[in-house]
């Protein structure tokens, strides 16, 4: 009797996963049987929301650092990579922060030898170790990071003694949830903010524009007109209820306007201020973004600031330059 294809590729199949099955348990049968394993959602670091003051990551020569701070806007994030470059964090260091108030482990596992910790990447070793250290209420908590479970995107982990010798117990590891670690491993270019305003386009109700220099004394103020349908949403001029084309086009490119980069200080003395734009909002507020823009070279950098950016930002030269032209012809 000939064997049926279908069987026999059903199977290898069957075989296939039986051999991954085994290969998983082969790697996590060490910890399943521990006694002492806490439960899944186990609160490693008890910390209310507002108390994780500071985040630090280390890995080798990277070294990123995250600061709580508080200003009439609410809570933001100041970020630091290695010695010269800052940023503002945006929503996914909101989101990691989220995770640490209070953080919690996958898991915990306890009386792991020095055999297994090799293999998990937490017996020490000639590299660099990768770190993330938390202070919580001006106490800090010091992690070693080790590798991922099979499949997996979590991080094994094993606290360190901290400046006044506190630590686990030994032989204890904790799995600790992915969105912790691994977006803090994307560094200043994932992490920072991107927006210019709080507002986004859909909230904006009102502008105010102005282009310093142009020669004309009043701002041109323009509105949002909304309706029952998406498509039936349009701009215009305050006092008129026509929909105007040019000042769609510019606000299209306005909200295309986003973050490349932050700097540290105040504008130079050279900066040219090139716009001011004050958006209106009801979940918002009123907010004012100013453009400048300052010698580079053979051409021009250009930069603005928002109470929402708090720091000056870098913007990408052809669009913002383009922005501030298409004024002209507004104004």
């Amino acid at each position: 009797m000939t064997k049926s294809p279908w069987r026999s590729t059903r199977l290898h199949f069957a075989l296939l996963v039986l051999a991954l099955a085994g290969a998983w348990l082969s790697f996590e049968r060490p910890f399943a049987d521990t006694a002492n394993g806490a439960p899944a959602g186990a609160v490693v670091v008890r910390a209310a929301e507002g108390e994780v003051e500071r985040v630090v990551y280390d890995r080798g020569e990277q070294s990123l650092e995250i600061e709580a701070r508080q200003d009439d806007l609410g809570r933001w994030f100041a970020g630091r990579e290695g010695t010269d470059t800052v940023f503002v964090g945006g929503r996914q260091v909101e989101a990691a922060w989220r995770g640490l108030e209070p953080l919690r482990a996958v898991r915990v596992l306890e009386g792991v030898d020095g055999t297994k910790l090799e293999e998990l990447g937490l017996a020490g070793g000639e590299s660099p170790p990768e770190r993330l250290t938390l202070t919580v209420r001006d106490h800090e908590v010091r992690y070693r990071l080790g590798g991922r479970p099979f499949g997996g995107a979590d991080r094994y982990a094993r606290r360190e003694p901290g400046p006044d010798g506190e630590g686990d117990a030994a032989g204890t590891v904790l799995v600790l949830p992915s969105e912790v670690v691994s977006s803090l491993g994307g560094g200043a270019e994932l992490l920072m903010e991107r927006r210019l305003l709080a507002s986004s386009r859909p909230e904006v109700e009102t502008m105010s524009l102005r282009r310093p220099g142009a020669g004309v004394s009043e701002p041109l103020r323009i509105l949002q007109r909304t309706g029952a349908n998406l498509t039936d949403t349009y701009w215009t001029v305050s006092g008129s209820d026509e929909a105007d084309a040019d000042i769609g086009t510019w606000v299209d490119k306005f909200f295309r306007l986003s973050v490349t980069g932050y700097r540290s200080g105040e504008p130079g003395a050279d900066w040219r201020s090139e716009a001011v734009i004050r958006v209106e909002s009801r979940e918002h507020g009123a907010s004012t973004l100013e453009i400048w823009s300052a010698p580079a070279g053979e051409g021009r950098a250009w930069f603005a600031r928002s109470p929402f950016t708090r720091l000056v930002v870098e913007l990408s030269a052809s669009l913002a330059e383009e922005v501030c032209a298409d004024l002209d012809g507004l104004l």
